[in-house]
């Protein structure tokens, strides 16, 4: 955990050994004996956010019964992670992976996993609605998922940007609203 705070503040190629060593407490060769290197640290840092994302989406947009109130519940609790910090730093696989993925390309699959990942949550959670009656049947509901994962990544990046949470959740607000009348 502390060497996910590390990258999501530096991002991969930013982080030095030692900045793992001091955030970690453990010497670098302990470091390189429990994980190998510092893409393996990161991809696990990464693996453990995705984590705690699933269960955010599962505490939110898929127990909800209203569509509504759980894509606000989920955007809201992104918003409170992404904002944590001051300054804020926004999402660590939005904000950190893109730039990384170039020169790791397993960490671009990483993050491809993850967009497919997100995409397929909220497509199953539209396709709920869509049975329930609370959107209007006949949208293309694979674009609206992405469409979805599209203002997450636009929370990610302003907020790591020092937009304020009350603007972001206007946007957010502004967007359900749209979906979901």
């Amino acid at each position: 955990m502390a060497a996910m705070h590390v990258f999501w503040a530096k991002g991969l190629s930013a982080t030095s050994l030692d900045d793992l060593a001091i955030a970690m407490e453990m010497n670098r060769p302990s470091i390189y004996n429990a994980f190998g290197n510092k893409e393996n640290i990161y991809r696990q840092s990464l693996a453990l956010f995705c984590v705690q994302l699933d269960k955010e989406l599962e505490e939110t947009l898929h127990s909800s019964l209203d569509l509504r109130k759980g894509l606000i519940a989920f955007f809201d609790q992104a918003l409170e992670a992404y904002c944590a910090n001051s300054p804020p730093m926004g999402c660590l696989m939005i904000c950190t992976a893109p730039s990384e993925s170039l020169s790791h390309p397993e960490v671009g699959k990483d993050l491809v996993s993850l967009i497919r990942h997100l995409d397929a949550g909220f497509l199953k959670r539209l396709e709920k609605a869509e049975l329930n009656g609370e959107i209007e049947k006949g949208q293309k509901l694979a674009l609206v998922a992405k469409m979805l994962q599209a203002i997450l990544q636009t929370l990610a990046i302003r907020s790591r940007t020092g937009e304020s949470k009350v603007a972001l959740r206007k946007l957010v607000r502004y967007t359900v609203d749209k979906l979901v009348r």
